[in-house]
C-alpha cells in the first residue's frame, strides 16, 4: 500500500473583505487532496479558484479557519517543514547576485553548508551550469523559475511544492520544466504543483486534483478522470462503395478507397460495423475517442457556474 504524505481533510478559509473590511470571503469552502509517496499530483483550478491560498495553507504562511492539514499521518511540525521545499507563484530574488551567490545564499538561510561543487551541481541539475556566474537580473522567465526550483531543493526536501512553475513560459521553457519536475520525481522526491495549463498536467501527472471555487470536485489517476466516458467513435473501413444506410454520422470522408468516419456512440460504430461486414466490406480501424482532461475540467467548471 503507498504511503500517503500529504492529507487534506475539508480545508476552510476565509478572508475580511469589502471597504471596511467588515465582511468575511470565504476562499477555500472544502479542499480535499490525497498525495502519495513518490507521485506527481497536479492540483488544477482556474486563477482564483484557492491554489496559492491551500499552499500557504500547508507551509504555514496563511492558517486555516477550519479543516486538517496532515504531513505522513500527523499535523505539522517545524521539523516536517524543514523537509518541504516551496516554490511560490511570484519568488522574489535579489537580482545583483549570481546563480552561485544565490543558491549559496538559500543554503545558508537554512544554516546549510553546500561546497561549490554541491553548488555547481545543484545547477547543472536545473540546467543552468553555464549561467552560474551571471546575474539573476540577466535571466529569462525560465532560467528564474529554474533556479527558483533550485532554491526550493537546496534542503534536500523530500516533498516539493510548487505554485505556478510553468506559467508566463514559452513552450521550449515549459518543457525544460516539466523535465526537471520528471527528474525530481526519479529521485524518490513528490511533488505537488498547481496550475492552469491542463496539457501539461496531461503529460506529467500520476494523480489530478480538480478545485472550482474553493471546493475540491474530483481527484484521481488521469485514467480514472478522463478514461470512462466515450465521447464519439472513429471508424475506418473499405471494400464497399458508400456507407451504409441508416448509419447517423457526425463527419466522414474517403481517401482513395477508405471511408473515415466519426458516428457519435459506441452502439452506432457497432451498428456501422454490422452493415459493412453484411456488404462484404473490411474493417481498417475502430478508434474510440474519450475526452480530454481540458474538456472534462471546463466541463465541470461550467457545471458549477450554473449551479452557482
Amino acid at each position: 500500500m503507498k504511503e500517503k504524505i500529504l492529507e487534506i481533510i475539508n480545508l476552510r478559509k476565509s478572508y475580511p473583505s469589502g471597504t471596511l473590511l467588515l465582511k468575511n470571503t470565504e476562499v477555500l469552502k472544502g479542499i480535499n487532496i490525497n498525495v502519495y509517496k513518490g507521485e506527481i499530483y497536479s492540483l488544477l483550478g482556474h486563477n482564483g479558484a484557492g491554489k496559492t491560498t491551500t499552499f500557504k495553507i500547508i507551509t504555514g504562511i496563511s492558517k486555516q479557519d477550519s479543516g486538517m492539514v496532515l504531513f505522513k499521518g500527523k499535523a505539522l511540525s517545524l521539523k516536517d517543514k524543514s523537509r518541504i521545499g516551496f516554490l511560490p507563484e511570484r519568488p522574489y530574488f535579489y537580482e545583483y547576485l549570481t546563480g552561485k551567490e544565490f543558491l549559496e545564499f538559500s543554503a545558508n538561510l537554512f544554516n546549510i553548508k553546500k561546497s561549490k561543487a554541491q553548488i555547481e551541481a545543484l545547477l547543472s541539475l536545473v540546467d543552468l551550469k553555464d549561467a552560474v556566474d551571471i546575474q539573476l537580473k540577466r535571466y529569462s522567465k525560465g532560467m528564474l523559475q529554474r533556479i527558483g526550483i533550485a532554491h526550493s531543493i537546496i534542503n534536500d526536501p523530500e516533498f516539493i511544492i510548487l505554485d505556478e512553475p510553468l506559467s508566463g513560459l514559452d513552450p521550449i521553457g515549459r518543457k525544460k520544466l516539466r523535465d526537471l519536475i520528471l527528474s525530481l520525481k526519479e529521485e524518490g522526491r513528490t511533488i505537488i504543483y498547481s496550475s492552469h495549463i491542463l496539457q501539461d498536467a496531461e503529460m506529467i501527472s500520476d494523480r489530478i486534483g480538480i478545485i472550482v471555487k474553493g471546493r475540491t470536485i474530483m481527484e484521481g489517476s488521469l485514467e480514472e478522470l478522463v478514461s470512462g466516458e466515450i465521447k464519439e467513435v472513429d471508424v475506418g473501413f473499405y471494400g464497399v462503395n458508400k456507407i451504409p444506410e441508416g448509419i447517423e454520422y457526425i463527419k466522414a470522408e474517403k481517401k482513395s478507397n477508405v471511408f473515415y468516419i466519426t458516428v457519435r456512440d459506441t452502439i452506432e460504430a457497432n451498428k456501422l460495423i454490422s452493415k459493412i461486414i453484411e456488404a462484404g466490406g473490411y474493417i481498417k480501424f475502430v478508434n474510440p475517442v474519450r475526452k480530454t482532461l481540458e474538456e472534462l475540467f471546463w466541463e465541470i467548471k461550467d457545471e458549477n457556474n450554473s449551479n452557482s
